[in-house]
């Protein structure tokens, strides 16, 4: 019975590590030739598999493709943990008066650029691919990262609104807001991340720039 029992579980642990490998694959694979250039037998091949053991993990492609997606999602979730940590502290900071306004939005912009930038930069190949695919061909893939993106929306609109707390003024629809940030930050991380890595700091505080511009532009 022992003997029965630490065997499917040697087999549930061979199958998470098989299909770990299968979606690492398709992640390298992506990064050389995009996710449209994918294959079964290329994304098996690459894990080190037969093609016909990869139905064994995942019904197709596009399968996979969600899958990659959730992975995204845990490192993102995790991310904007972070983000919302270093925000705390740095508004839990003492401000004079005079300095407030100015302050409470350099205290929720820098630690979310910071912060997102340092998450992109450690899941570049994983990361890139889950924002470029936003609009991809994948119909499955797309419904997952818009349902995952909405849910990153929902948590930065929480820390605007101890914002809109902290210098007692309306901010212009809030969860627009919080979109648009993720928005151009994505954009603008991909962007630095596949031509210009070697600016990384230039451009992280022109990011900043154009985040503190936005949330300025929606304080009424």
């Amino acid at each position: 019975m022992w003997e029965f029992m630490a065997s499917r579980a040697e087999l549930k642990e061979q199958k998470k590590k098989i299909s770990n490998a299968l979606i690492n694959a398709a992640i390298e694979l992506c990064d050389e030739d995009g996710y449209a250039s994918l294959s079964i037998r290329s994304v098996a091949r690459k894990a080190g598999i037969a093609p016909t053991s990869f139905y064994r993990h995942f019904r197709d492609i596009d399968e996979l493709g969600v899958a990659i997606v959730e992975k995204a999602n845990i490192v993102l979730t995790n991310c904007f943990q972070e983000i919302r940590k270093k925000i705390s502290e740095h508004c839990g900071e003492q401000i004079s008066p005079s300095e407030q306004f100015v302050q409470s939005i350099e205290c929720v912009v820098r630690p979310f650029v910071e912060t997102f930038i340092a998450c992109m930069k450690q899941n570049n190949q994983l990361l890139c691919l889950f924002f470029q695919e936003r609009t991809g061909n994948s119909e499955q893939m797309r419904k997952a990262i818009s349902e995952d993106i909405n849910n990153l929306i929902h948590t930065l609109s929480q820390d605007l609104k101890r914002l809109h707390q902290d210098i007692s003024k309306d901010i212009f629809d809030i969860s627009l807001i919080a979109e648009s940030m993720i928005a151009i930050a994505s954009y603008d991380s991909v962007a630095m991340l596949l031509d210009s890595p070697n600016e990384s700091h230039q451009m992280s505080e022109k990011l900043i720039k154009k985040l503190y511009l936005l949330l300025l532009g929606a304080i009424k």
